[in-house]
């Protein structure tokens, strides 16, 4: 059998295996064999790779594809990744078999209509906070009309924040951290499970919705997964994003949302008021009076 080479550390600790493991390639290699398995486990009965093109949509540094590639070779597969450093690898390392492109914070991709008959896509909408809509949509161009769309997400293993209640009434698409930075992990989205059957169910066909367990075991480590067809017709993002009509969860969704905001930009202005207070930033107040007045001079 053939084998390909595992990622630097600094790529592999880029999509969150460190955690918890003393040896973080060892569990980056075990965990991606475990979601290709899990992946496979949820396709049609009869489902054959020969002929078939399969996307892994946010890739990383190939984690899950490159167990397809060793296990299942029949395939044509494709890997696609926001992080250039993560797609440069690839690219050295793993292409060919696999195709690789970079794709960017919005759509579209560089591929044309129905291209894919497997489209996964594996902590990706857990954090994709106003472009959801937009790479649903994407991805349901790229699928071809009998093809399968499997996606996590945290349904609803997850059932509080801290201290803070996210029930599956109340939390619709509830964003979680919003302000995080891309290389922190960026926001964490949760949804409910009536959410996703009316806002993604607009667009597509939920074959199979798994809950996720709160304790996070493997293969899904506390996340849900959602396995989809494409409906027919052509939807826009309002199709995806407008409320549900008589619908009172969604309101109190909404107010979900709001409360999150409330708390997190009150956690900011503490840590504002901490830094203020602190002895560098008086000894330094001269400094950035004199950077004002100097961009004003420029300024003119």
């Amino acid at each position: 059998m053939p084998s390909f080479p595992l990622p630097p550390e600094a790529l592999v600790r880029r999509v969150g295996w460190d955690l918890h493991t003393r040896d973080p390639v060892e569990a980056y290699e075990e965990r991606g064999g475990e979601q290709w398995r899990l992946i496979k486990s949820l396709l049609p009965e009869g489902w054959t790779f020969a002929g078939k093109r399969v996307l892994d949509f946010g890739c990383g540094a190939g984690r899950v594809v490159r167990h397809a590639l060793l296990e299942d070779p029949g395939g044509e597969y494709w890997g696609c990744d926001i992080d250039s450093r993560s797609v440069d690898w690839m690219r050295a390392h793993l292409s060919p078999p696999l195709h690789v492109f970079k794709t960017e914070d919005w759509p579209p991709a560089p591929q044309p209509d129905g291209q894919f008959d497997l489209i996964y896509a594996l902590s990706v909408f857990t954090h994709l906070l106003d472009s959801w809509s937009a790479w649903l949509l994407e991805l349901h161009r790229l699928l071809a009309e009998e093809g399968v769309l499997i996606v996590t997400v945290f349904v609803p293993g997850i059932g509080a924040h801290g201290e803070v209640p996210i029930g599956e009434a109340i939390k619709g698409m509830n964003v979680l951290e919003r302000g995080t930075e891309w290389e922190d992990g960026g926001p964490l989205i949760v949804h409910s499970e009536w959410w996703l059957r009316a806002h993604w169910g607009r667009a597509f066909e939920i074959v199979e919705l798994r809950r996720g367990v709160p304790s996070g075991p493997p293969p899904l480590f506390g996340q849900g997964v959602v396995v989809m067809g494409r409906r027919p017709g052509t939807f826009s993002r309002a199709d995806l994003e407008r409320l549900e009509p008589d619908e009172p969860r969604e309101f109190a969704a909404v107010q979900q949302n709001v409360a999150s905001l409330r708390r997190e930009v009150e956690g900011q202005a503490a840590v504002i008021r901490t830094f203020a207070t602190s002895r560098s930033w008086r000894l330094t107040r001269p400094l950035r009076s004199i950077a004002r007045l100097l961009r004003a001079r420029t300024a003119r």
